[in-house]
C-alpha cells in the first residue's frame, strides 16, 4: 500500500464528519487483538491514516514482529457512503469474514495471488484488522509513462484478470439464461435516467445499436462479486504476489459486473484522454483493455461483456462529472467536462463495435 494519498496522524482531517477512532482507541484495541499481556506496551504507532471517503483505515507498526508481522492496517468501512457507479460499504464484520473465506480460498491454491491475511474483527471500533502489504497499486501505474512503456503496467493488468478469475471460482454456483435484449434496454434506462437529466446523451450510432438489438438469450455464470474491482483495489507487493484487497463479496451476480468496473476505471483515466485528438494513444487503450479482459476470459468476450460495460460507463461519465464539479471551478471545470464527454463517447462507440461483431458472428 502505498502513502501517495494518505496523511500522518497529525495533519487528519475531522471538520464536517463524524469523528473517527483516535490513536488512543485504534491501538488498544488492536494490541488486544495481537494477543499483547494486558498493561504491556508493545509499541504500536500510526505511521499513515486516511479518513475519508468509503473507509477510515490506519497504518500501524510495531518495532518488532508480532506473530511474524510487524505492520497491519485497521479499516472501518463507513457505511453511509454513496457512489452511483459502485456497491456502498459493507460493515465491517461482514467484510472481515469475506476477508477470511477469500484467504482461505487463495491459500488453498498455487497461484501467485492472494488477499492479505485477516488478523482480528475490532467491534469496539466497528473495525477490523489485517495484515500490511508492501508495494503499489495498479493505479500508480496509470501515467503518462507507463503508455509509451507498458511493459509493467501490461503484466499488472494481467494479474489483475488473474485475480479476478480465481476469486470468481470461489464457489461453483448454476448458470443462468441471460436476455440480451433487457440488458440493452438497462442500458438506454440508465441513459434516460441519469445522463439525460445532465443533458448528456449517449452517442447515435451506440443508441440505434441497443434500439435494435436483437432479442438473444446467453448463458452465464454466477459468481461471487468482488463488489470494488479497480485498479486502486489490486496491490503488486513486494514479494512478488498480487494481492487484490476491499473484496467484500457483496453478492452474487454476472463475473461481468466486477470485470466493467475495472476496465471503464483503466480506459476512462484523464491521462489516456489525448486519444480524442491522437487516435494512436487508442491503440494503448485498447491493448491494455485487451491483455485484462483476455487474461481473465481466455477466450472471445462475450456480448454481455459489452452491454455491461456500456451500462458501466454511463455510470462512469456521470461520476467523472461530479468530480469534476467537486473539484474544478469556472472554464476549467468546462473544459475538463467537454474532453471528458469526448472520451466517454469515444469509449462508447468502440465498444457498441465490438458488441455489433460478437453479435453477428
Amino acid at each position: 500500500m502505498t502513502g501517495a494519498r494518505w496523511r500522518r496522524p497529525a495533519h487528519a482531517p475531522g471538520a464536517g464528519r463524524p469523528a473517527p477512532p483516535g490513536p488512543d482507541e485504534v491501538l488498544p484495541a488492536l494490541s488486544r487483538a495481537l494477543g499483547a499481556p494486558q498493561g504491556q506496551d508493545v509499541g504500536l504507532s500510526i505511521v499513515w491514516q486516511r479518513l475519508a471517503g468509503r473507509s477510515s483505515i490506519y497504518v500501524v507498526r510495531s518495532p518488532r514482529p508480532i506473530d511474524g508481522h510487524s505492520a497491519w492496517v485497521v479499516k472501518r468501512p463507513n457505511m453511509g457512503w454513496t457512489q452511483d457507479d459502485v456497491d456502498s460499504p459493507l460493515g465491517a464484520h461482514d467484510e472481515f469474514v469475506a476477508l477470511q473465506r477469500l484467504h482461505a480460498h487463495f491459500s488453498s491454491t498455487d497461484v501467485p495471488v492472494r488477499v492479505p491475511t485477516p488478523v482480528a474483527f475490532l467491534p469496539e471500533l466497528d473495525a477490523f484488522a489485517m495484515e500490511y502489504v508492501s508495494g503499489g497499486t495498479v493505479k500508480d501505474l496509470l501515467r503518462y509513462r507507463s503508455a509509451a512503456q507498458p511493459a509493467v503496467l501490461l503484466d499488472a493488468l494481467a494479474a489483475s484478470g488473474a485475480f479476478l478469475r480465481h476469486l470468481h471460482a470461489l464457489e461453483t454456483l448454476p448458470v443462468v439464461q441471460v436476455d440480451l435484449k433487457r440488458e440493452a434496454d438497462a442500458v438506454l434506462e440508465v441513459a434516460e435516467e441519469k445522463l439525460h437529466p445532465l443533458g448528456l446523451e449517449l452517442p447515435l450510432s451506440v443508441r440505434r445499436t441497443l434500439t435494435e438489438f436483437p432479442r438473444l438469450a446467453a448463458t452465464s455464470p454466477q459468481v461471487w462479486l468482488h463488489g470494488d474491482f479497480g485498479p486502486s483495489n489490486i496491490l503488486l507487493a513486494t514479494d512478488g504476489t498480487t494481492v487484490g484487497i476491499d473484496a467484500a463479496l457483496t453478492g452474487v451476480g454476472h463475473p461481468e459486473d466486477d470485470l466493467v468496473r475495472y476496465v471503464a476505471l483503466v480506459a476512462g483515466v484523464i491521462r489516456l484522454a489525448p486519444e480524442v485528438v491522437l487516435p494512436p494513444v487508442g491503440a494503448v487503450r485498447r491493448r491494455l483493455e485487451s491483455r485484462l479482459v483476455d487474461s481473465y476470459y481466455q477466450s472471445a468476450w462475450p456480448p454481455l461483456f459489452e452491454l455491461k460495460l456500456l451500462h458501466q460507463l454511463a455510470r462512469r461519465w456521470c461520476r467523472l462529472r461530479e468530480l469534476t464539479q467537486q473539484h474544478e471551478r469556472g472554464a476549467l471545470q468546462s473544459a475538463r467536462q467537454r474532453v471528458i464527454g469526448a472520451q466517454m463517447r469515444l469509449l462508447m462507440v468502440d465498444s457498441e463495435r465490438r458488441l455489433a461483431r460478437s453479435v453477428e458472428g
